[in-house]
């Protein structure tokens, strides 16, 4: 039977960076005890160590309201440790004071998936590949979204433009290949999950399930 699992990209991580060159703060320059907090925070993000990282931006977040950095960082930290309603509140706080910022609705989808509420991440990848199209991460998450909602045309469409921003995209490929297998194309399926494992990828998990895929595909 075939196993109809999607890996969404580590979104979560994969975008801190690019909040911190938005705005750190609605109102402007961070103040003083904000910014202690939010720069040990980040540290302690960066070494995995969660607790401390919550609590130091927890502490940035409550000293300045409006840092659009301190509470998105919160949101990844809270997502990271698995606690999701705390980091969907986050990532909504984040979209209170910033509404166009779509790295918020991009995690806040991602969080949605995790929780299987596929209707609501559809909508807020939706508005994250429509603020930035040019982002292959993004597209590969609203892609995902889709095949799991069945909606296997909207996701081969969105995969393809995926590909096209960044062919080298290793996720792209494991997403490829669960497309072309849904839609029983095997040949297309086999060259797909090869071309993953080619590339490499940091997630075991998908790895396994990859080249068990291929020994189906293939008969072995």
């Amino acid at each position: 039977m075939l196993r109809r699992v999607v890996r969404l990209l580590q979104v979560v991580i994969l975008l801190l960076t690019a909040v911190a060159g938005s705005a750190c703060s609605a109102a402007g320059a961070p103040a003083p005890a904000e910014s202690d907090h939010l720069s040990q925070g980040i540290t302690y993000l960066e070494s995995g160590r969660l607790d401390e990282a919550i609590a130091e931006l927890e502490a940035a977040a409550k000293a300045d309201p409006s840092s659009v950095e301190a509470h998105f960082r919160l949101g990844n930290a809270h997502a990271q440790r698995g606690s999701l309603e705390k980091a969907a509140q986050a990532f909504q706080q984040v979209l209170d004071l910033d509404p166009d910022n779509a790295d918020a609705h991009s995690n806040l989808g991602v969080v949605y998936y995790q929780q299987g509420q596929l209707p609501q991440a559809v909508d807020q990848f939706e508005k994250a590949r429509d603020l930035t199209p040019d982002d292959a991460d993004i597209r590969y998450n609203l892609a995902s979204s889709y095949i799991q909602s069945d909606r296997l045309d909207e996701a081969e469409v969105e995969l393809e433009k995926a590909k096209a921003l960044d062919a080298d995209l290793a996720l792209l490929w494991y997403g490829l290949g669960t497309l072309h297998m849904l839609k029983k194309r095997d040949a297309a399926a086999i060259a797909a999950f090869e071309r993953f494992l080619e590339l490499g990828s940091d997630d075991a998990r998908a790895i396994s399930e990859a080249e068990e895929q291929l020994k189906s595909l293939r008969g072995e």
